[in-house]
């Protein structure tokens, strides 16, 4: 679905074909997403092979094609979640001179061709070639008629559109460096990464302080690396601190010696994005162990635990920080980055030490 929505919010995406193995169930899940009365989309019956599949969403496509200007189609794998813009952009760009074009990245493996006997028959230089990536583009009347010339090997064995072009237009593809978060899940492991990599693509983080220190400039360096965006505000005046509307579904607020109940939250609520999964984060500096020695670490938990419940209907997880020593900043950052990284309400209603 991720890879889908951002084809939707692209404007220049006029049509798209999904080919799926089960037009029932992706009905479905489209509708439960508010996809289902979406016109740019189609469903199409995918086949055996690659191939079949992207002959048959071509083949959806060419009936859009003859009443609409579409020059360029663009193939992509949904295992890829993520579709960088700017690559894609350059991409049907590329496809638009000279025919088609697509993402390689370097290899990092040697291939090797084993022999019937399990025994190693070949190798190629590593060096001499590239990994292919989807996106890929095509001027559509190209691939139209890439797909009518090859043959039925072609298409129960082949996997590589870019070669058909090739092969049957004389095409040659431009071929562009890929991108970082151009991720494929092919494992179970990539499942996390992937998992990691949206969390960090959809917090947008606001640090609210009454003073500058240490600790905030800190954090702020090293979340700006982090997470979609950062925001710090100074200062208890939010008529000051508007941001083009910009809201923040994780806010981390500092205190000295105590939490000022709620009163930042409530100054600055029209920053808050309440739609969004998120964290509030309370730091707070006690400066030495002697600040600590009255409290009562059950209440500290227990209070903890009533701002959870708080905020759940706001689709907010709620941690506290104290912090005994606040001449370790990096160790601040450290554990917010962490917490970040993890789901919202995994250590929602933890009271935590530093």
């Amino acid at each position: 679905m991720y890879a889908l929505e951002e084809f939707l919010s692209i404007r220049y995406v006029k049509k798209i074909s999904l080919v799926v193995d089960n037009i029932e169930m992706a009905t479905d899940i489209l509708q439960q997403y508010g996809l289902g009365d979406s016109q740019k989309i189609s469903l199409v019956y995918g086949d055996k092979t690659r191939h079949r599949s992207i002959k048959n969403g071509l083949h959806d496509l060419q009936r859009y094609h003859k009443d609409s200007d579409i020059k360029v189609v663009v193939v992509h794998d949904a295992v890829r979640p993520f579709v960088p813009r700017s690559l894609l952009g350059e991409l049907v760009i590329g496809a638009a001179e000279v025919g088609a074009a697509g993402p390689v990245r370097p290899l990092i493996s040697t291939i090797v061709k084993p022999g019937n006997d399990s025994c190693l028959d070949a190798s190629l230089q590593r060096s001499a070639y590239a990994a292919s990536e989807t996106p890929q583009a095509f001027q559509i009347d190209a691939l139209i008629s890439a797909y009518s010339k090859c043959s039925e090997e072609e298409l129960d064995t082949g996997t590589e559109c870019l070669q058909l072009v090739l092969t049957h237009c004389g095409i040659r593809p431009k071929l562009m460096q890929s991108t970082e978060d151009l991720l494929k899940v092919t494992y179970n492991r990539d499942v996390y990464i992937v998992e990691a990599t949206i969390r960090e693509k959809c917090t947008d983080v606001c640090i609210i302080s009454d003073l500058e220190s240490d600790a905030l400039n800190s954090l702020e360096d090293v979340l700006k690396n982090k997470v979609a965006s950062v925001k710090t505000v100074l200062g208890t005046s939010p008529s000051k601190n508007q941001d083009n509307g910009k809201k923040y579904n994780t806010v981390i607020l500092f205190h000295r010696h105590e939490i000022q109940q709620d009163l930042h939250l409530v100054d600055f609520a029209n920053l808050i994005d309440l739609d969004k999964q998120g964290l509030i984060i309370h730091i707070i500096d006690h400066a030495s162990i002697d600040g600590m020695q009255s409290m009562s670490v059950y209440n500290l938990h227990r209070n903890s635990r009533k701002m959870a419940h708080h905020y759940e209907k706001l689709h907010k997880g709620v941690v506290v920080i104290h912090c005994v020593s606040s001449n370790e900043p990096q160790k601040v950052s450290n554990l917010v980055v962490s917490l970040l990284q993890s789901d919202s309400q995994t250590f929602s209603g933890q009271t935590l030490f530093l």
